[in-house]
């Protein structure tokens, strides 16, 4: 079975069912129409020389378009690539020569593609997507390419997450990762149905969504309603307008839902709420509850695990921290490691570690840095936290300097590779300083080369100018120097300190 095409099992009767509303344009797509879409730009590709084993890389923003290109490339055995939407034309590159990717399907007009993409990969915009599929004859049943047929060990997705390198690594994950996924979540998800209405505004890049939601949405027979981008008054429109049942987010989106108080009787027509990706305080849990009147449930999990693997749903929270019961160890085992590398009992709090069928296949052509995460088939996680005795699972920090923004992982050190590259700069150090709504943002310290009057404002916008809008530096500081450790290297937990120091004073 293909995890992201279950589509195909449907029958008649279910043809005629809405599967995906764009809320923003209104435009829906019935499961029969999705069919036919699929499967004529799989005959599309195809004729293109795209193939089984080829890499399609998808630049779009959240869209029927973009669950389109994932499912025609899935359909015909590629392997879809998703690339954050808000990446800056100048590092699209990386992507595609990482990837190898034969097919690039973007939102940007041509005039900003680099040129070594249009020399060597096939390009697509979106507005060539309805074109194609116009001119496409309609595909009977059996016409067409065949359906593939996926092996459990195959790669058949790659997605992008900032890491201990300068350069975003590419998570390979499998059938049979997927696979397991869904064991996990049949057994300790809330049961759905064809009646459900769900809302995803987390971008498809970052793996819930388009890992979840979409095959979700496929396998239930419900309907999903897809926005651009969170924004808290069109959510609450859409619950109002569309009867969402399902809404999933990040700590930062309940807290801003929270605030609109002329809206909380919509909100109460809710029958499920989820939270994952970043810490969710106890008090957030809580005022949901009093105000909402169902639970926000919670979860724990990592792209390099094929999304979660632990659920808090419809269990009471412990506190924060508390992301619910481990699964069975038949399914995934969840440990806890100390400095070195050993297994913690109950109560001690160490890095969480993660075995089984749930974790990805690797780094993509980055060897060293898959073995520096693996040890004794255990995957470092770089999160700290501890396991209770009757095997609950409560996270505690981060080990490693990954500085999380609602939820999306930045890796600092792709923020100093940018800031350094600017003539007046002669070393930067991001590091995470605390925020009420977002609970982390990027503070840059900078020391200025001899004689540079760079200022902040200055260097903000150059970053804008190289990095997604969630990398730039909300603040910029300038030091004489950098404080060093016993080592002899820069101190950045006294520069994190500071900037925590700076936001609680």
């Amino acid at each position: 079975m293909n995890y992201c095409t279950p589509l195909f099992a449907i029958d008649g009767s279910e043809r005629d069912h809405p599967a995906f509303v764009d809320v923003e344009s209104g435009v829906t797509i019935t499961f029969k129409g999705l069919r036919r879409r699929v499967q004529a730009l799989a005959s599309y590709l195809t004729r293109r020389g795209v193939s089984t084993k080829s890499t399609v890389a998808i630049h779009l923003y959240n869209s029927i378009d973009a669950i389109v290109v994932h499912m025609a490339a899935q359909y015909i055995g590629a392997v879809s690539c998703f690339i954050d939407a808000l990446a800056q034309p100048k590092s699209l590159g990386y992507y595609i020569r990482e990837t190898g990717a034969r097919m690039l399907v973007t939102h940007l007009p041509e005039h900003q593609i680099p040129a070594e993409i249009l020399g060597s990969t096939i390009v697509m915009r979106n507005q060539d997507l309805a074109k194609i599929e116009a001119t496409q004859e309609t595909l009977s049943e059996g016409g067409g390419p065949r359906i593939h047929s996926w092996d459990r060990d195959e790669v058949c997705y790659v997605y992008y997450t900032s890491g201990t390198t300068s350069a975003p690594k590419g998570v390979m994950l499998t059938q049979g990762n997927h696979e397991n996924f869904f064991k996990i979540t049949d057994r300790y998800w809330q049961p759905v149905s064809a009646q459900s209405r769900h809302i995803c505004f987390v971008p498809f890049s970052h793996g819930f969504g388009s890992i979840f939601l979409v095959p979700l949405t496929l396998r239930t027979r419900a309907t999903l309603l897809i926005l651009r981008a969170f924004h808290p008054q069109r959510v609450v429109d859409a619950i109002e307008t569309y009867g969402v049942t399902h809404i999933y987010g990040v700590p930062s989106h309940y807290q801003q839902l929270l605030r609109l108080e002329g809206n909380h009787p919509t909100l109460r027509k809710l029958q499920m709420a989820f939270c994952a990706a970043s810490k969710l305080e106890q008090d957030t849990t809580e005022r949901w509850q009093t105000i909402v009147g169902i639970p926000l449930n919670e979860g724990y999990g990592l792209i390099e695990t094929c999304c979660g693997i632990v659920w808090r749903v419809g269990d009471v929270c412990r506190g924060t921290g508390h992301v619910g019961v481990c699964p069975a160890p038949s399914l995934i085992e969840i440990g806890i490691l100390d400095g070195e590398n050993r297994l913690l009992p109950a109560g001690e709090t160490g890095e969480i570690a993660v075995r089984g069928p749930s974790v990805m296949k690797g780094y993509l052509n980055k060897a060293e840095e898959t073995d520096r995460v693996f040890v004794d088939g255990w995957f470092k996680t770089g999160d700290k936290g501890y396991l209770s005795t009757d095997h609950h699972l409560f996270m505690t920090g981060r080990i490693k300097d990954i500085i999380n923004i609602a939820g999306i992982k930045v890796s600092p050190y792709e923020v100093e590779e940018v800031l350094n590259g600017h003539t007046g700069v002669a070393q930067t150090v991001a590091v995470a300083a605390e925020d009420a709504l977002y609970g982390e943002t990027v503070k840059a310290y900078v020391q200025r080369q001899p004689g540079a009057t760079v200022t902040e404002r200055e260097l903000i916008r150059y970053a804008a100018q190289h990095l997604i809008s969630f990398q730039v530096p909300k603040t910029v500081e300038f030091v004489e120097s950098f404080p060093l450790n016993n080592l002899g290297k820069i101190d950045r937990n006294r520069l994190r300190a500071a900037a925590k120091d700076q936001r609680t004073a």
